[in-house]
């Protein structure tokens, strides 16, 4: 799973070094034939995984009020302090250089909302943390299944039911709109991968898993079997991100996997990498063309960018992703909310 997840960021990060090429200020053209425009499906993975592992981790806290401190200090833990140390010194960037961004990202009801993580109508800050909005509201709505109990896990095909029939309308306001997002499936999808896995055991695991791996490597290589609607794309990755997971879990769960120690880093760093691409990419690219123009291949300048993000990413969860969280740590335990200390 940690591979998995290493992966997943990678294909991010391909998706947007390529899409930036297409700007008419750099290349003004489609590397890899476009097959890097479905890349993004990264996200498709790392929402299903997130469904999956909320589900998994905290199914003994579902019921249990107490423990719901304990769920939302691990849950805060993970994503705000690293998102943090990415967000704050870029929005000083771009009001320090006003040329740098956009007028939202010095839109101070922008900023307060990107800095919370929460649903607004412009684009977050730091672009790749719309994902991250989705993320804590996922975060917020199985904060309410531990609160209800295991009646609470009928919020689930509910809001499945919802987002399906919305697809048949629209447009809708924009917290309507998020609220019923056709990416929110695929959180549901992994908390009914965590659910099936504790009930059931999954037959031939290594050809479920590998029927998952197949299904997703076709729909990124092959874009003219991919369907042009949003919700369709969705149903197709995350049902295939579910099969990875199923399978792999039922072959981890038998018989424990032991990783490399650098495929267990590449995994670890991948919100990190996640965090921090978009703007190694852009500064790389930048570098780039004032030193080769657009004398550099456009498919070696795609592989450099990306491979700055990604290393860029690495460095960033040693020397500030795992420190921030440390620090953030520290200073809970000062108020009394320890992971430790809350039950």
């Amino acid at each position: 799973m940690e591979i998995g997840r290493g992966v997943a960021a990678c294909l991010v990060v391909f998706h947007h070094a390529g899409s930036i090429m297409e700007q008419p200020r750099f290349y003004d053209a489609v590397p890899f034939g476009g097959h890097l425009a479905y890349f993004y499906a990264g996200v498709d993975f790392f929402f299903v995984l997130s469904g999956f592992i909320i589900a998994w981790v905290h199914w003994g806290d579902i019921g249990e009020k107490a423990k719901l401190g304990h769920y939302a200090v691990k849950r805060f833990l993970r994503i705000y302090p690293p998102y943090w140390g990415v967000l704050i010194p870029l929005s000083v960037l771009y009001f320090a250089i006003p040329s740098g961004g956009i007028p939202s990202q010095r839109d101070p009801v922008n900023i307060v909302m990107s800095f919370l993580l929460l649903p607004y109508p412009e684009p977050p800050v730091l672009g790749v943390a719309w994902t991250l909005v989705h993320e804590i509201f996922f975060y917020l709505v199985f904060a309410l299944v531990i609160l209800i109990g295991r009646a609470g896990l009928w919020l689930m095909p509910l809001w499945t039911a919802a987002i399906l029939a919305a697809s048949f309308g629209g447009p809708y306001p924009h917290l309507v709109g998020f609220v019923l997002s056709p990416f929110n499936l695929e959180f549901i999808m992994g908390v009914g991968a965590a659910i099936l896995l504790r009930n059931r055991t999954i037959p031939m695991p290594g050809i479920v898993a590998s029927a998952g791996i197949a299904s997703f490597t076709l729909l990124l290589l092959l874009p003219e079997l991919n369907p042009t609607a949003v919700l369709p794309q969705r149903i197709l990755f995350g049902l295939s991100a579910t099969l990875f997971v199923l399978g792999m879990v039922e072959i981890e769960w038998n018989r424990p996997l032991k990783l490399a120690s650098a495929l267990t880093f590449f995994g670890a760093a991948s919100y990190a990498i996640y965090l921090v691409h978009p703007v190694i990419i852009s500064i790389s690219l930048q570098v780039l063309n004032r030193v080769f123009g657009r004398s550099l291949p456009i498919e070696l300048a795609v592989a450099a960018t990306a491979l700055a993000g990604i290393l860029a990413g690495m460095v960033y969860h040693v020397v500030a992703e795992k420190p921030l969280t440390s620090l953030a740590r520290r200073g809970l335990e000062g108020l009394g909310l320890s992971e430790r200390r809350i039950p």
